[in-house]
């Protein structure tokens, strides 16, 4: 009984999946895709309740950084998933699994993102299933040519971050995806801590040709036990002001597109 209960729970998850899935292609396209990057979880969640989300991509539900994710990419995921480097770790005080093959990196991220790719909530080392999931995710990202596709990426408040180094890689990445003839846009954003209700807002600066960065003025660091901080919940003002921005692009590209053919 309780294996019927779960795999009813199961099919009804996925057919809401699907249905927004329909209602994203009419929206915006059928070849346009949502998908999160690093640096960890809060990117993927917040596609998911602004219904902006395509797929899982193998950065969503783990800890991660840009560097780590353009050697993944660069080497089309091929030691990704690799056992030799795979090894149980903990992060605060939960068993996680890391990928150590690349540690170091040239720029500064928020500590809990340097340690080595982090799968959060996969142990893709003794479950076959997941890792099998996550292999899926992987080639779905490989195979993705001629569309238009728009990635949100949550860059950790860290002060040390060297900014035009950041942009840099995100150029890389983008190149990536580009010579499969995609379009590319890319939005990240980043927090500042202020102290003062009425100093909260939101700033948005265009990088350079289809990045954009926005700056989130908010009370509280997105984390701690609090779910609405650590959801950034309560900055869900700003974070709309940003998701709104990204629709309207992506509805004017569709336009765009319809005009042209």
């Amino acid at each position: 009984m309780l294996k019927i209960k779960k795999y009813i729970k199961r099919f009804i998850k996925m057919l809401f999946f699907c249905i927004k899935k329909c209602i994203l292609k009419c929206k915006y396209g059928r070849n346009v895709i949502f998908f999160s990057l690093g640096e960890n979880c809060l990117t993927d969640n917040i596609l998911s309740r602004y219904e902006l989300k395509s797929f899982s991509s193998p950065y969503s539900s783990g800890r991660s950084n840009i560097e780590y994710i353009l050697y993944f990419e660069k080497e089309e995921f091929k030691n990704f998933l690799n056992l030799d480097y795979l090894k149980y770790d903990y992060f605060n005080d939960k068993k996680v699994v890391r990928n150590t093959l690349i540690k170091s990196t040239v720029n500064n991220y928020e500590a809990s993102v340097m340690n080595g790719f982090e799968f959060t909530h996969h142990d893709i080392i003794s479950d076959s299933n997941l890792k099998r999931t996550m292999r899926r995710r992987c080639n779905r990202l490989i195979n993705l040519k001629n569309k238009k596709i728009y990635m949100l990426y949550h860059h950790r408040l860290c002060e040390n971050t060297n900014e035009e180094l950041l942009f840099n890689h995100f150029q890389e990445l983008k190149e990536i995806y580009k010579q499969r003839n995609n379009d590319v846009f890319i939005y990240f954003f980043t927090q500042k801590i202020v102290l003062n209700d009425n100093e909260r807002r939101i700033e948005k600066f265009k990088l350079g040709n289809d990045i954009y960065k926005y700056v989130l003025y908010t009370l509280n660091k997105w984390e701690g036990e609090n779910q609405d901080i650590f959801w950034a919940r309560c900055d869900d003002d700003l974070i709309k002001v940003m998701i709104n921005d990204i629709k309207t692009s992506a509805k004017n590209l569709k336009k765009i597109s319809k005009l042209k053919n």
